[in-house]
């Protein structure tokens, strides 16, 4: 059989009428008490009174000329007075009640173009023949033959090489005979400081790329004098005449 456990025991048990003074008790009171007021006693250490600054009294300074600098101040202050220069009865200028309006449209500022003019065609008659004097057909002088004026290929230089001589020169001689009309070639070449020319580069084309290829090639023969600049850069136009044709060609 099991044994009965014990009855736990009260902390504070009541005092019967012949037991001692309740000593426990009296010193959990005594001790709540001192752990209250030390903790009192700490914050009051530990944070101090709070001390408040008054605000300064106002202060006022009076400008009296017992100063030179208060004196300097004043009559600066009497100079700089607006009263001087306002004016409560400003003079209007004569006539402002009679402007009217005028609107800006009604001045034209450029003239409008007119019709383009007709442009008539001045018929030019040949004088008339002596009827007095006849001539026989046998008599008339021949007509003489017209010459045909054929202009070669020319080659020009400008910018930075149009001053710059030239120590070969060949004359234009084009392999290739073109069939159409054909603009001048505007290259855009670079010459070393030997004279040589290193660069082509085509800017106008003239239309036909067989005779642009033919101022290049020719270009290589071409040869600048000297110089000390390390590169020059200029531009050649080859202006095509009649010997870069196969046959006169037909302008329209």
């Amino acid at each position: 059989m099991k044994t009965p456990a014990p009855e736990a025991g009260l902390t504070f048990s009541t005092t019967s009428e012949d037991s001692d003074f309740p000593y426990v008790l009296f010193f959990c009171v005594f001790g709540s008490l001192l752990a209250h007021a030390g903790t009192f006693f700490l914050f009051q250490v530990v944070y101090p009174q709070r001390v408040t600054i008054p605000q300064p009294a106002p202060h006022v300074s009076l400008l009296t000329p017992s100063s030179p600098e208060n004196i300097a101040l004043l009559r600066w202050i009497e100079a700089e007075d607006p009263a001087l220069i306002a004016n409560d009865n400003p003079v209007a200028p004569p006539g402002l009640a009679q402007a009217r309006y005028r609107p800006s449209f009604t001045t034209p500022r450029t003239e409008p173009l007119g019709a383009p003019e007709e442009k008539t065609s001045v018929v030019r008659f040949p004088p008339a023949a002596d009827r007095l004097l006849p001539t026989s057909p046998s008599q008339a002088p021949a007509p003489a033959p017209a010459s045909a004026q054929v202009s070669p290929t020319t080659l020009s230089f400008t910018d930075g090489l149009g001053t710059r001589p030239l120590a070969k020169n060949p004359a234009p001689n084009p392999a290739y005979r073109a069939t159409a009309p054909a603009e001048p070639t505007t290259l855009l070449i670079g010459v070393d400081s030997q004279g040589t020319v290193r660069f082509a580069l085509t800017q106008h084309s003239s239309g036909d790329p067989a005779l642009d290829d033919v101022a290049v090639a020719h270009l290589r023969n071409v040869t600048f004098a000297a110089a000390e600049a390390p590169m020059a850069w200029g531009f050649a136009t080859f202006s095509w005449g009649a010997d870069a044709y196969a046959s006169t060609p037909s302008v329209p």
